[in-house]
């Protein structure tokens, strides 16, 4: 049985002992509407949760299970309301009284009968509901109305429960149908108002198709008539009124499509946090044989579960897998293909290996790619495949989200119906394609004074083009000292695309130019602050390496043309004395950052290998660096920076710090004479 207790005055009736008691030293008393007040009351209610699971632990209030493999739940707590899970014998109703009223003497609180609610399994007998009450001193039985705004039981009918969601709709346009709004403001009230009243529910449940239809009914009439008495004709079909304004549309909600998305929210919570309660019920009751992205829909799944399935097909649509050590992916049923676009392979699968996983395309003893089975099952895919990096520690395979800057191709794999071409050439517009080469973007990029741009004949992607921006060198008709103008451009390309897509206006490669310059000089003259300028003589040239340990340089030269690279690392021991220099070479690897990633990875597997167990690793990408010193991660260095961060428990003391380009000459020089080496390798072999 289940029963939902309600705390009387909740916030008045606080004994400010019981909060002294847990080191707090208040001044005034504590009243409901006071910014710390519900925080100091979750402290108290935290003393009753823990009274509860110790309860738990001792078999005393042993709770209720869905489901054998789901964890026993013996209490929720949820503000001032608790509910509390157990059995109806007189036991544990005797466990319940005792604690409740041992709660009520420490703090003061008192439940509140008349407000609390039992409610029973359809087989408890009407004997032991009259005892149950009478023990428990609670009248009142639950499980026919709502609690937290949504219904308490659910039956066949699911139309009849959420039939309050059309009432309240219904009362806001009656309510509203005496004022004269124009057009603009039933759009405002539409948009905020009308289409957020059944969100709750739909971030919880599935609503029944017929539903949505009537809430989209009503919703309509509300749009196009002036009252509820004189209907008036709909020129335009609601689905056209919730296409984007760019399209024809005017941006309205599809209830289905938003009760979905509501819903996929929590099938990703489900992915991202299997370990949470919720997670634990959930998976446990459903996903005891099969994992959660393949569980199939059963007819004794409840319909909440079904609707968490039906936000994971949603789900299911723009995520992708990066590989670790490729034992969960499955090579021909999940989209593992290129961390950028997760793609699965074009089948069909033989008999032999329709069930392959990404694993067996591994080389066990050395985790690298097997290039023999690889091109036995994957011939076409050979490049792709390379280009990723597993992880040589063993690390799991994760899930990711795809890109999400909204342009047309991006737009059209998410399953709206729009142009995917740009406005401009015609061609595929892709966020490369928007940003540098597109001949509009690579003429604005042209007219920048600056050196070492990023070329729009390269295939670069998004995240290259971001680490070319940072080698960008401002020339003198700029203006500028250090402030990074290759930001200013992608946002006012971004721009202007929008306002061509939106408005049908647009400036001249010319304008943003202008635009761009000044925004950046603007920028500069705001940020700027009275600084002390060192003079070159005082300029940092090495940085000091530790008393008792040793240094690593190193460093990753990258060919964008073939994809090769080479990596270059160099040993320093305490006094400053070079003990050790390696180098390696990679082909197949897909931008400059990862390439000073493999070569970070190398030096602390030498590091290893020599016993230099007290580091300081050194490296001229700022980008690898923050990265290494933060908990943060990116895609294509998903499995990289996990087993370097592994790698890096096996020292005594280690860290990471930047070091300029020029003071790092040899590693430099090593990492280019390995990728050299790699393209023109030497006569004989």
């Amino acid at each position: 049985m289940a029963v939902k207790t309600d705390m009387s005055k909740a916030y008045d009736r606080i004994e400010w002992s019981f909060v002294e008691a847990g080191r707090v030293s208040p001044s005034r008393g504590l009243r409901q509407g006071d910014p710390l007040s519900p925080y100091l009351f979750i402290l108290c209610t935290e003393v009753l949760s823990g009274h509860c699971t110790k309860a738990q632990n001792r078999g005393l209030l042993t709770g209720v299970k869905v489901a054998r493999n789901s964890p026993a739940i013996n209490h929720l707590l949820f503000a001032d309301d608790t509910m509390f899970f157990m059995r109806s014998d007189a036991q544990s109703c005797a466990q319940l009284v005792s604690l409740l009223n041992k709660y009520e003497k420490a703090s003061g609180q008192c439940i509140n009968a008349t407000k609390s609610a039992i409610t029973f399994s359809s087989k408890t007998s009407s004997h032991t509901k009259l005892r149950v009450k009478r023990q428990l001193t609670i009248e009142k039985e639950g499980g026919i109305g709502k609690y937290l705004g949504l219904p308490e039981h659910f039956g066949r009918r699911k139309r009849d429960i959420f039939n309050s969601i059309l009432d309240r709709i219904r009362q806001r346009v009656i309510s509203w149908t005496t004022r004269f709004l124009s057009g603009a403001g039933k759009q405002v009230l539409l948009q905020s108002i009308l289409s957020a009243i059944p969100a709750y529910a739909m971030s919880c449940f599935m609503l029944p198709a017929s539903l949505c239809k009537q809430i989209q009914s009503l919703l309509t009439r509300f749009w196009w008539d002036a009252n509820p008495e004189k209907r008036k004709m709909c020129w335009v079909a609601w689905s056209k009124l919730t296409l984007p304004k760019n399209l024809g549309g005017l941006g309205f909600r599809d209830i289905e499509c938003f009760n979905q998305a509501l819903l996929a929210k929590i099938a990703w919570r489900l992915v991202q946090d299997p370990n949470s309660l919720l997670g634990q019920t959930l998976l446990g009751k459903y996903c005891h044989s099969n994992p959660f992205l393949r569980a199939s829909s059963s007819t004794s799944g409840s319909h909440g579960w079904r609707g968490i399935l039906w936000g994971r097909d949603l789900l299911l649509t723009g995520l992708g897998w990066t590989i670790g050590n490729g034992a969960s992916v499955k090579v021909w049923e999940d989209p593992w293909l290129s961390n950028l676009s997760p793609s699965i392979p074009m089948g069909p699968p033989t008999l032999h290996n329709r069930n392959m996983r990404v694993h067996e395309l591994i080389l066990q003893h050395s985790k690298e790619w097997n290039i023999q089975a690889i091109r036995q099952h994957l011939p076409l895919y050979e490049d792709l495949i390379l280009q990723l990096i597993p992880s040589s520690l063993n690390k799991e395979d994760d899930l990711i989200k795809s890109a999400a800057l909204p342009v047309g191709s991006a737009l059209l794999t998410r399953g709206i119906q729009v142009d995917p071409r740009c406005k401009r050439c015609g061609e595929v517009e892709t966020p490369i394609h928007l940003l540098l080469t597109c001949t509009f973007s690579a003429h604005v990029w042209d007219l920048i004074p600056a050196l070492n741009k990023p070329d729009p004949s390269s295939d670069l992607s998004i995240s290259e083009l971001l680490l070319c921006c940072t080698t960008m060198t401002n020339l003198p008709p700029t203006g500028l000292a250090s402030t990074p103008v290759a930001l200013w451009v992608l946002w006012h390309l971004w721009k202007n695309r929008n306002q061509l897509v939106f408005d049908n206006k647009s400036w001249s490669e010319a304008e943003i130019t202008l635009k761009v310059l000044k925004d950046a000089r603007s920028w500069e003259e705001a940020s700027q602050a009275p600084v002390k300028t060192c003079s070159p003589r005082n300029r940092p040239t090495l940085p000091q390496q530790p008393s008792t340990g040793y240094a690593c340089f190193t460093d990753g030269a990258w060919d964008p043309n073939s994809r090769n690279s080479g990596q270059g690392w160099v040993f320093h021991d305490p006094n400053g004395v070079c003990v050790e220099h390696r180098s390696s070479n990679r082909s197949h690897v897909a931008s400059p950052l990862v390439a000073e990633a493999l070569a970070v990875k190398a030096a602390l597997l030498d590091a290893v290998a020599y016993g230099f167990f007290r580091l300081n690793v050194f490296s001229d990408s700022k980008s690898l660096v923050n990265l290494l010193n933060s908990s943060s991660s990116t895609i294509e260095l998903h499995s990289l920076l996990f087993d370097i961060r592994v790698l890096s428990c096996r020292f005594e003391v280690i860290s990471f710090g930047f070091i300029p380009r020029l003071n790092n000459v040899k590693a430099d020089s090593l990492a280019k004479s390995a990728l050299f080496s790699l393209v023109n390798p030497p006569r004989g072999e």
